[in-house]
Parts: C-alpha cells; structure tokens; sequence
C-alpha cells in the first residue's frame, strides 16, 4: 500500500520549516584570527543508526513510497533538503569561515500509515568555540503549558523547551509525563577547535543529547 500522500506532504513542510530555523539561526561564535579555519571538516554521514537519516540521502524504500506519484514528490523532497543543506553551509562558510549542515528525520515514520509527525534533526559543525546554548535566552519560562530552561545533559549544554500534556477538555496542564513529540531541544560541544550543534524537534532531551554523542562517535 502506497504512503498517504497528505503525511508525505506534511512532512515535507515540516521539514523545510526545520531546516531554515536550524541552519541559519543557531548563533555560534564566529572564529576568531586571519586565516580562515583552524581544523578540517569532517564529513557528516548519510545514517546516524537505524532511525535517523540524512534527508539528502533519503530513498523512497525509507518512506514506503511505493506508488510512482509518491517516489517523485520523494524526490523532490531529497533534492529541495540537498539544496538546504548546501545554502546552510555556505551561509556558514560566510558567517564562520567554514562549516557543514545536514539535516536528518526519523525515516521509520515515513513508513507508516499515520500521521505522526516524524522526529527532525538539524547537525551543524563550525570551526571556533561552541559558545553559550541560549536560543530562547538565559532564564527559565513557564507560561500557561509551555516551559523553557538550560540543562546539562550527559555533560552537554542543552536549551530545552517542551508542551505540557493538557487535559482535551479543560485545556489545563495534566502534570503528566510530557511525550518526546512536545520537546525542541539543542545540545552543543566541542573538540578539536570545532563546534558540534545538534537541534532537534520531536526527540527527548536526553536523545538529543544522545545522538551529539553519536555525531562525536562517527567524525572522530
């Protein structure tokens, strides 16, 4: 059975409005000196595991598009993300005097026949500091469901912000555990005179930390 094409659609969507948030406004320091990058790029991989694919490399077998309308909007989608990804980088080459961005999404979602919203993940690496993780600024908020605050993570600096679970009815928080679809996160490190971002929707803090481990793992 061919994948519902509205879930293709709004993956699309949410994809490309992921890719513009991560891969322009992450804030990192810009490196400082004459001449130009300190360390070489590595080369970020098409898979970081099982679940979390490059959408650049993502193929119609990932999503389950088996029906010929949905391998080309499939298509599309790879070619629109190898574009975003490369104008990320060279916004970083002109920001930070180098720089790689790829995003990345949960392919085993594709593959179903529901709605969900599948995870998304922005990995960028910059030559200089990693600098200070504050995108929604440097003091806690808690307004209505919504919460906001800094963490460490597994030794990572973190932003965090996520949805409470609400009651359908009444609309009020229902201080209930909060599902990884209600958190953004964005965990920072650095080695070896770069920076390593990871931004992410749809996934836990403590995977988001997770996955920069693993982006460390596979460019060391």
């Amino acid at each position: 059975m061919p994948i519902a094409r509205s879930t293709l659609t709004g993956v699309v969507s949410g994809v490309v409005l992921l890719a513009g948030v991560a891969g322009f406004g992450i804030g990192l320091p810009k490196a400082t000196g004459d001449d130009g990058p300190t360390a070489s790029l590595p080369t970020l991989p098409d898979r970081l595991d099982q679940r979390m694919v490059a959408v650049a490399a993502l193929t119609p077998e990932d999503a389950g598009a088996t029906d010929p309308n949905d391998k080309q909007l499939i298509e599309q989608f790879v070619t629109a993300a190898d574009k975003g990804d490369a104008d990320a980088s060279k916004k970083f080459d002109e920001l930070y005097g180098g720089g790689t961005v790829r995003l990345y999404i949960d392919g085993s979602v594709l593959a179903t026949q529901g709605q969900q919203r599948p995870a998304q993940m922005s990995v960028s690496i910059v030559p200089g500091e990693a600098g200070l993780v504050i995108p929604n600024g440097p003091f806690p908020i808690s307004q209505g469901g919504s919460r906001y605050e800094l963490q460490e993570i597994d030794g990572h600096r973190c932003g965090v912000s996520w949805q409470e679970p609400t009651d359908p009815t009444t609309g009020q928080p229902t201080g209930g555990e909060v599902p990884a679809s209600n958190y953004e996160a964005e965990c920072r490190a650095q080695r070896d005179g770069l920076a390593y971002d990871v931004y992410a929707s749809g996934l836990s803090p403590e995977e988001v930390a997770g996955y920069l481990d693993k982006v460390l793992e596979l460019t060391a």
